[in-house]
């Protein structure tokens, strides 16, 4: 029975992040929502590794570690347990806030965007017409999903309310 969600969904959420970070693209890529989902929900099946894309074992085993079912998951001990992963293996914990950023960037002012990559403008991709729903073509599309409910108590049926009367608007 599912309970909901609890911070093991953000490991499973690091684990995507690593993989994109490692391998250069999401490990449920796919051409649609409904694809990815389906991908995401068949994970056993569909979270694999390019052989063509270098990575080491260790950082397979702990992708997979932080994407598997909740009661498995590497963290489910809470953090010390990722911390000691072999992908983590000469990391100083202790100090790691004191040492220099790997990479240093130069931020010019709050807006400045020089630090991310450039990517070409690109057509805004159009949504594929569901066939399994009617075709709306005529003006009552607007009224999908729209409900009205006559409250008899606040009009007689078959009169006019008072304030759509001639002259009272």
């Amino acid at each position: 029975m599912q309970t909901g969600y609890n911070k093991l969904c953000d490991w499973w959420s690091l684990g995507v992040i690593m993989y994109e970070m490692l391998i250069g693209y999401p490990p449920f890529c796919s051409e649609t929502p409904q694809e990815t989902y389906r991908k995401i929900m068949n994970w056993k099946e569909t979270l694999v590794f390019p052989p063509e894309v270098p990575i080491s074992e260790k950082a397979k085993e702990l992708i997979l570690k932080f994407c598997t079912d909740a009661e498995n998951r590497v963290g489910s001990n809470g953090v010390e347990e990722i911390k000691s992963h072999a992908f983590f293996e000469g990391v100083d914990w202790a100090h790691i806030r004191e040492r220099p950023a790997a990479i240093t960037i130069e931020i010019k002012s709050i807006d400045d965007t020089s630090n991310f990559d450039e990517f070409p403008e690109s057509d805004i991709l159009q949504p594929v017409p569901n066939t399994t729903e009617p075709d709306f073509k005529s003006k009552d599309w607007v009224f999908l999903n729209y409900t009205y409910k006559r409250f008899e108590g606040l009009t007689q049926r078959g009169s006019i309310p008072s304030y759509m009367k001639a002259g009272k608007l």
